[in-house]
Parts: C-alpha cells; sequence; structure tokens
C-alpha cells in the first residue's frame, strides 16, 4: 500500500495541516477523515475530491470532520456536457458514530427535499467486522473516551496477506485504548499521534514511549503533532521511532 500524508498536524496547527491521509489500495484511493485544511491539503497534493473511493471518519472533531460536508457537496455538483452528474460519497463509519455523523451532515445536506443519503452512502461496521477494499481488509476498533471524556472515537487496522498497520487516530489513554491488543506478528506500522508538550487529549512522547515495549519503537510512526516538532529532533531521534511527515509518501 501507498500512503500519502495530507497534513499531520493538530487541530490548531499553522504549517502541517490537518492530520488527514490517503492510502493507495491498488485501484482503489482511502481517505483517512476530512478536517477542516482538506480543501487546500488536497490541492497540494495533486488531489481531487472526485479521486476519493472511500472516506473513513474517526471522530466528529472539526480537524477530522470538518470538511466532509464540503468534499461531499463538490462529489454531487458534478456536471458534464452541462448534465448533473453526481458522484455519491462513501463513508466508512463505527455503527456506534453513524447516528452522530448523519446528524452532523442533515444540517447541510438535509434540505430542497433532499436526505443525507442523497449524497453519502454508507458503509457502517460492527467492532472488528471485515470490510474488503481490493485485496486489504479493513477492520475498526473502539478507542472511544480514550482521547476526550464523552466523545465516541475509533482507530483501524488495514493488512494485506502479508502485512498490516495500525492507526490509532486520537488517543490520550493509551492503556485504556489498548492499542497493543491490535498489534501482532505481520503489524509493520503503527500509526501513533503524539504531542511534545502536555497535551489533555494526545499521548505525549514519554506517555507513548512508557507504552509501548521497546522492540515496537521502530514501528511507530509519530503523528499529530506540534508545529515545532524541530524543536524536539533529538528526543525523536533517541526514541527510535519514526515521524510521519506532509506529503512524504510511504510503502508498506
Amino acid at each position: 500500500m501507498k500512503i500519502y500524508p495530507l497534513g499531520v498536524g493538530g487541530a490548531f496547527t499553522k504549517t502541517n495541516f490537518h492530520n488527514n491521509y490517503i492510502i493507495h489500495l491498488n485501484e482503489k484511493c482511502l481517505l483517512i477523515d476530512a478536517g477542516s485544511t482538506l480543501r487546500y491539503s488536497l490541492r497540494e497534493a495533486g488531489y481531487h475530491y472526485t479521486d476519493i473511493d472511500f472516506v473513513f471518519i474517526s471522530h466528529l472533531h472539526f480537524d477530522h470532520v470538518g470538511g466532509l460536508e464540503e468534499m461531499i457537496m463538490q462529489r454531487f455538483w458534478q456536471f458534464n456536457n452541462g448534465q448533473h452528474s453526481p458522484l455519491k460519497t462513501t463513508i466508512i463509519v463505527h455503527e456506534k458514530l453513524l447516528t452522530l455523523l448523519k446528524s452532523l451532515l442533515s444540517h447541510g445536506l438535509a434540505n430542497q427535499g433532499r436526505t443525507v443519503e442523497d449524497f453519502c452512502n454508507f458503509v457502517c461496521l460492527k467492532e472488528k467486522e471485515v470490510y474488503k477494499i481490493e485485496d486489504y481488509s479493513f477492520t475498526i476498533f473502539d478507542t472511544s473516551y480514550t482521547h476526550a471524556d464523552g466523545l465516541l472515537s475509533f482507530g483501524f487496522k488495514l493488512a494485506s496477506l502479508q502485512s498490516n498497520i495500525v492507526f490509532t487516530s486520537d488517543v490520550k489513554r493509551l492503556k485504556e485504548a489498548n492499542i497493543i491488543g491490535q498489534v501482532d506478528g505481520n503489524t509493520v506500522a503503527i500509526f501513533q499521534d503524539v504531542s511534545f508538550t502536555f497535551n489533555g487529549v494526545h499521548a505525549t512522547l514519554q506517555e507513548v514511549l512508557d507504552y509501548y515495549p521497546k522492540e515496537y519503537y521502530s514501528k511507530l510512526y509519530a503523528m499529530h503533532y506540534n508545529d515545532n516538532v524541530e524543536q524536539f529532533q533529538k528526543v525523536i531521534d533517541s526514541a527510535n521511532i519514526n515521524i510521519v511527515k506532509k506529503g512524504e509518501i510511504l510503502h508498506f
């Protein structure tokens, strides 16, 4: 699989765009979250909304869902030779989040005689239910209330026959989220949100290092981090973890 980091920054980033990704799975493109900076990060990366085949939404903070409605609208209001040629947006979501997401979208989409379903197809998955995309298996795991109190949130695991990646989304209380429980012998990368200063809703680097066994460090890919990440480069190097960088393609 090829992973293009559209952005790697936190909610209030000024330089790194929101932590959203495009994953190429053979001929299909899977978008991971759709933050408010998506309209800029997609264009900078050379993509268009119509290039996306699926979008996964991990939770409803604006840096993960703030650009979704615009994406849906731009895909729907397509015209070919003057004829309306709408493209529905296929959204993968955990069953617990479906009602809340539909409610959020309905404020902008459910009008003029249309419903949210006129714009979207929803792939609603139960815990660890397998959804196939090309030759890959996509499963969601529940991290609710480990990012922020009272907030539903979800990570995912994406697997081929030979390997898999684990994507945490946003997590503060790592033990409660049981991320290690998602890792197995075929896991080649753990995409973990990391804050380099104290943060009430994201794990700090020290919390991440304390949680994971040292043999996992080389599989850790830090994301959703502070804009001033360069100030912590020595600490990162000594920890032997990887840093995901905006626009730098990863292959697994």
